[in-house]
C-alpha cells in the first residue's frame, strides 16, 4: 500500500480549509520561516534544503540512504536527553559530538555539510535537524509528522548516551528510559528506524563484509527501501535478512535483542501496515519533540493555504517600491481558474487618502505569476497540492508611503471576491522610516591571505565576507542613531555565531532619493547566512525594520513595477473573509507508514 498516494482523502479534508490556525496572524517571522522551509522547503531566497532529499534520494559515492542518514541525526542529537535531570535532547549539541565511538560514520559529516548552509535568525540548529528528520520520513512515503519549532540551540557537546550493538538489554532499557521511553516504546523506536537503512561495511566490517570497490557494501534492514511494516513481518515469519537479527555475532545482534525482550509481544503489535503507521508516526514525533528542560516548543507549524511572504518596502532604480506576494494553494489534480484575478489593494500612510480615508484605495496586479509543482518538497507532495504565487511590486510615491495592504481574489465565475485580510486585521506595514536598500548594498570576499578572520569553502580556503550594507531614513526624521544588527548561525562547523551591532554612518553626498536620506556601513561575517535588523533611533523611540536577507544584494534580480489604480470603497474590512486556515496534519487525520534511523551503524 503506497501511503504517500492517498491524494484524494486529503484533498477532500484540504477543501473544507478548516480554521485549525486561527491564532496566526502576520507578521510572525518565526512561523513563516519556518512554515515555508517545512511546506516549501526552501528559504525564501530559494536556496532548497528539501532537494538534498527528495525524492528519497541515494548519496552519491557511497549510495548510502539521505533520509536514513537525516533521521540518524536527529535520534543521536536527541539521545543525550537526561529526565532525571531534564538536560540535553534535540538540543544541536550532535555537531560537538561527532568524535564519539557511538557517533561514528561519514554519514554524520555528510549529514552536518549537509545542514550548515540552512540555519537562520528563526532557524535554529535543533529545528532544521527536525525538519530534516521530517523530510526523511515523508520523503520516502512514510506520514506527515507533525512539526513545533523553537528548539534552542547549544553550543557545546553534551552527555553521551546513544546506544550502540554490542550494548546488552540492560544498558539498552537504561539509556531509553534516560531519554524518557518505556521498554515497549525502544521496541516500536527501532523497528520504526529500521524499516528503511541498513548497515555499512566501512562502519562495521564485523557484520558486512568489506567491498571490492570503492563503494561500501549495504545490508538493508529489509527488503523495500519505502517506509512500511516489511522489519516487522519479515521479522516475526523468519524470512529476515537484517543483519543485526540473523547475524552470528551475537555480541552484535541488537536487534534480536530489542524485539524479542518482551517475547515479540510490542513487534507483533505493530505488525499490521496501520498500526505500525499509527504507531511510528506517534513515537517519531515524540522524539522530535524531546528537549531540554524550559525550553517551550511552539504550537503545531501548520500550512497557510493562503500566505503574505517576501514583503518589503526599498528603493530600487531611484523609485520608492513596495513589494509582496500571495502564495495560494493549488490542488495538483485541480486546473488553475484562468478566469481568476487577483489584485493587491493598499491604504496611503499619509496624505488626504490616509488610511483609505474616505473610501480612496490603491490597489495594482501581479508583476509576475509562478507556480511551484507539489515535487518541490515531501510534505506537500504527499499531501497533493502546489503553490501559485502572484507576485506584486508597486511604485509609491513616499510623501503617501504605504500603512496597509490586503488582497482580493475574483474567481470571474460571478461569485463575490475573496479577500485575504490577515483575518480582518490587515497587513500592517508597521513603519517606513528606516528601510535596507539591497540593490545598493554589495558583499566582497577576502581571502585568508590577507584577513585572519575567516569561514572554509569545500576545497579548504578560508575567507572573511564583507558587506556594505545601505539603509535608508526618511528625510526630516533626524535619527540620533542609525545602526544594523548582523546575526548568523549558518557557520561551518556551528561555532558560535555571528552577533554583531554597526552604526551607520550618514552619506552626505547622496543627498535625498525619493524623500530618503542614506546611511551606509560595513558588517563582517564568517558565515554563510547573514541577516540584518536595521535601526533609527528618533526622539526616544527605535524604529526597526527586522530580517533582511542577504543573499541578493546589488545582484537582485529586477522586476518592473506595475500600474497603481485608484479606486474609492466603503470600509475596507467589509468584503473581508477569513484569509488563513489551516492544515493540522496529526495523527487524527494523516496516517502513513514510516520508520527512522537512530543508532550509529544506520545508513
Amino acid at each position: 500500500m503506497h501511503y504517500h498516494r492517498l491524494g484524494t482523502a486529503l484533498l477532500l479534508w484540504l477543501a473544507t480549509f478548516s480554521d485549525l490556525s486561527s491564532a496566526y496572524r502576520w507578521p510572525s517571522p518565526q512561523y513563516d520561516t519556518l512554515e515555508g522551509y517545512l511546506y516549501e522547503g526552501r528559504r525564501s531566497d530559494g536556496s532548497s534544503l528539501a532537494s538534498l532529499v527528495h525524492p528519497c534520494r541515494k548519496r552519491t559515492g557511497t549510495l548510502s540512504s539521505i533520509p536514513a542518514e537525516w533521521l540518524r541525526f536527529a535520534f543521536h542529537d536527541m539521545a543525550t536527553h537526561n529526565v532525571d535531570d531534564g538536560t540535553g535532547g534535540l538540543d544541536g549539541s550532535i555537531v560537538y559530538e561527532l568524535g564519539r565511538s557511538e557517533n561514528f560514520g561519514l554519514g554524520f559529516n555528510q549529514t552536518l555539510s549537509d545542514f550548515e548552509g540552512f540555519t537562520l535568525k528563526y532557524v535554529s540548529r535543533a529545528d532544521l535537524i527536525a525538519i530534516g528528520a521530517i523530510f526523511g520520513v515523508a520523503t520516502c512515503g512514510g506520514p506527515i509528522i507533525p512539526f513545533r519549532g523553537g528548539r534552542v540551540d547549544v553550543y557545546s557537546a553534551g552527555a553521551t548516551g546513544t546506544p550502540e550493538p554490542q550494548n546488552d538489554l540492560d544498558t539498552f532499557k537504561e539509556m531509553f528510559r534516560k531519554q524518557g521511553f518505556t521498554q515497549a516504546e525502544m521496541i516500536k523506536l527501532v523497528a520504526c528506524g529500521h524499516t528503511m537503512g541498513g548497515v555499512r561495511s566501512s562502519d562495521f566490517p564485523q557484520l558486512v563484509p568489506a567491498s571490492n570497490t570503492s563503494t561500501p557494501n549495504i545490508a538493508d534492514f529489509d527488503t523495500t527501501t519505502s517506509f512500511d511494516n516489511k522489519v516487522v513481518t519479515e521479522y516475526l515469519d523468519g524470512t529476515t535478512e537484517n543483519v543485526l537479527v540473523v547475524t552470528s555475532n551475537t555480541t552484535m545482534a541488537s536487534d534480536l535483542r530489542v524485539f524479542s525482550s518482551d517475547g515479540n509481544q510490542t513487534m507483533s503489535s505493530i505488525s499490521s501496515e496501520d498500526a505500525f503507521a499509527s504507531e511510528c508516526q506517534t513515537i517519531l514525533q515524540r522524539m522530535i519533540e524531546v528537549v531540554p528542560h524550559g525550553v517551550t516548543l511552539t504550537d503545531e507549524i501548520t500550512l497557510l493555504p493562503a500566505k503574505a511572504k517576501d514583503v518589503d518596502l526599498t528603493i530600487e532604480k531611484n523609485q520608492l517600491v513596495f513589494k509582496a506576494t500571495l502564495r495560494l494553494t493549488q490542488p495538483t489534480n485541480q486546473t488553475v481558474n484562468k478566469n481568476r484575478t487577483v489584485r493587491m489593494l493598499w491604504c496611503d500612510r499619509y496624505g488626504d487618502a490616509k488610511d483609505c480615508a474616505g473610501g480612496e484605495t490603491r490597489y495594482s496586479s501581479p508583476a509576475t505569476t509562478t507556480s511551484d509543482d507539489s515535487t518541490i518538497a515531501p510534505i506537500i507532495q504527499t499531501m497533493g497540492v502546489g503553490f501559485l504565487n502572484y507576485k506584486f511590486v508597486v511604485p509609491l510615491d513616499s510623501a503617501a508611503s504605504i500603512s496597509k495592504f490586503w488582497f482580493e481574489v475574483d474567481e470571474g465565475d460571478g461569485s463575490s471576491a475573496t479577500a485575504y485580510n490577515n483575518e480582518g486585521d490587515f497587513y500592517v506595514v508597521d513603519q517606513d522610516q528606516v528601510i535596507f536598500l539591497p540593490t545598493l548594498s554589495s558583499m566582497t570576499s577576502i581571502s585568508n591571505s590577507t584577513d585572519p578572520k575567516v569561514y572554509t569553502n569545500r576545497n579548504g580556503e578560508t575567507f572573511t565576507k564583507v558587506y556594505t550594507v545601505v539603509a535608508a531614513v526618511r528625510d526630516g526624521t533626524n535619527p540620533s542613531k542609525v545602526y544594523v544588527d548582523g546575526f548568523d548561525n549558518a557557520i561551518q562547523a556551528f561555532p558560535e555565531p555571528t552577533n554583531t551591532t554597526v552604526e551607520l554612518s550618514l552619506n552626505s553626498t547622496a543627498g535625498t532619493i525619493q524623500g530618503y536620506k542614506l546611511y551606509a556601513g560595513t558588517v563582517q561575517d564568517t558565515g554563510f547566512q547573514l541577516t540584518l535588523d536595521f535601526h533609527a533611533d528618533v526622539n526616544g523611540s527605535t524604529y526597526t525594520n527586522d530580517f533582511k536577507l542577504t543573499t541578493y544584494l546589488d545582484n537582485t534580480p529586477y522586476v518592473a513595477p506595475t500600474t497603481v489604480n485608484t479606486t474609492r470603497t466603503s470600509t475596507a474590512s467589509s468584503s473581508s473573509e477569513s484569509a488563513y486556515h489551516a492544515l493540522s496534519w496529526t495523527r487524527n487525520y494523516v496516517a502513513f507508514i514510516f520508520g527512522f534511523s537512530f543508532i550509529n551503524f544506520f545508513l
